[in-house]
């Protein structure tokens, strides 16, 4: 059977942006065109393929039964051209990193500044999602997870344990007096499900360790799953906030929060890193596994986990 020749590759994106857009103005201004010549592009199109792809009336454009069947052709062929590229791209200097919001806001998103200047020759691309990644199909390379259990689908290290810690800000504590466990029972509590979802304790778990009867907790504000911003809450003076050690540490280093009274819980879940064993990034990962691991030890070490001077100001 003869190729047939293509029509050019600028008419066919031309087309997918008016399809995708429902609109040549929208599609104009992706592409920096104006809606005149993208218009006369889809034009050259339609007549080189001898069939309309779209209806023109007065309000606007509907696509056609055979602009429908380019489309979809035509966005299964750009997918492969992107991963195609991206998988290039990847093989060569690119790192795609994989982990939960809480973890990319607090802890890495912060710190990635250092990385890119150690190592400026890698590039590194956020995925940041509750969801699990599949790592044969989305194209991630490396992963942290918070688990109780290694992932043995996948190459995988433990890197360390998450501890829980009342937090609030040092003016909220000095406003409200702060002194000792029983105190929490009279100031807003800042609420999330915290390490629930990997079997980790959560707040009520604190005031049985407190000897508290969690009956009289103010139920304040409840930010699911979203450690990252019970942590901002607490920063911001809305109460006081069971947060992750590790993901609290900037802010904790910086005396934006503070722990008043103790006590602090061992979680039993612990962050992982997990990677495919890809012969062309093993050496990006590798890399990366380096910094992460000195970062995180050097965090650990440098987080001043006191009330003693908070104590004596109240």
């Amino acid at each position: 059977m003869p190729f047939r020749r293509l029509p050019p590759l600028n008419a066919l994106r031309s087309f997918e942006a008016v399809a995708r857009h429902g609109s040549f103005k929208s599609a104009a201004n992706e592409l920096c065109v104006t809606p005149a010549a993208l218009s006369q592009q889809v034009r050259k199109l339609e007549e080189d393929l001898g069939v309309d792809l779209f209806v023109r009336e007065n309000r606007g454009i509907t696509i056609t039964a055979a602009g429908m069947r380019l489309n979809a052709g035509l966005n299964e062929g750009f997918m492969r051209i992107r991963e195609a590229v991206e998988s290039v791209t990847a093989s060569k200097d690119r790192l795609v990193v994989a982990c939960g919001q809480p973890f990319a806001a607090k802890w890495l998103t912060p710190r990635l500044g250092g990385f890119m200047r150690s190592y400026p020759q890698i590039g590194i691309s956020m995925s940041s999602s509750f969801d699990p990644e599949d790592y044969s199909s989305d194209g991630v390379d490396v992963g942290i997870r918070l688990s109780q259990a290694l992932d043995t689908s996948l190459n995988s290290e433990w890197l360390i344990e998450e501890i829980l810690v009342p937090l609030a800000s040092p003016a909220f504590i000095a406003e409200h007096r702060l002194r000792e466990p029983k105190d929490i029972l009279r100031v807003p509590i800042i609420w999330d499900d915290g390490l629930a979802f990997a079997g980790g304790p959560t707040w009520e778990c604190w005031f049985r360790e407190a000897g508290i009867d969690p009956a009289n907790a103010n139920r304040g504000v409840n930010f699911g799953r979203h450690n990252e911003q019970a942590i901002d809450a607490a920063v911001a003076g809305a109460g006081v906030a069971l947060c992750r050690l590790t993901l609290a540490s900037l802010d904790i280093d910086s005396g934006r929060l503070a722990m008043p009274f103790g006590p602090t819980l061992d979680s039993g879940v612990r962050y992982q890193l997990v990677h495919n064993a890809r012969a062309e990034t093993a050496a990006l990962v590798t890399t990366f596994k380096n910094w992460l691991i000195d970062e995180m030890s050097g965090a650990a070490s440098d987080c001043p986990l006191r009330t003693e001077p908070l104590l004596a100001s109240v």
